[in-house]
């Protein structure tokens, strides 16, 4: 038989739960759209698509080991792109098409930490 406190945990649970179903209004989502983005580059940009096209790039990684290919930016932001360097050994040289035209390489845009006391 089932005592005072189970019972009351049983309510207190069905309580909970049947409240917590209740769908938002388009009231508490308007702050929302207030939020303006910025900064993003052109190839994850909302316009990414009409901005960059459909044209693939060739691979500029290895298929068979775990390495990300760089994404593809537009034509106009390549010398900007290339003049800043390379940010990371993960980063690509870009050829005047907006594709990646090789990797920078292990040693490039790595700074070395200091050495330990």
């Amino acid at each position: 038989m089932a005592t005072r406190s189970t019972w009351s945990l049983l309510l207190l649970s069905l309580l909970l739960w049947g409240s917590t179903g209740q769908a938002q209004t388009n009231e508490a989502l308007a702050p929302l759209d207030l939020i303006q983005g910025g900064g993003t580059p052109a190839a994850i940009g909302p316009n990414a698509l009409r901005v960059i096209g459909a044209k693939r790039c060739r691979l500029v990684v290895n298929p068979t080991l775990p390495a990300l290919q760089p994404l593809r930016i537009a034509p106009s932001e390549v010398t900007q792109k290339n003049r800043m360097g390379c940010l990371s050994p993960a980063d690509a040289i870009y050829s005047a098409d907006g594709c990646p035209a090789r990797l920078c390489g292990q040693t490039s845009g790595v700074l070395p930490l200091p050495a330990a006391q």
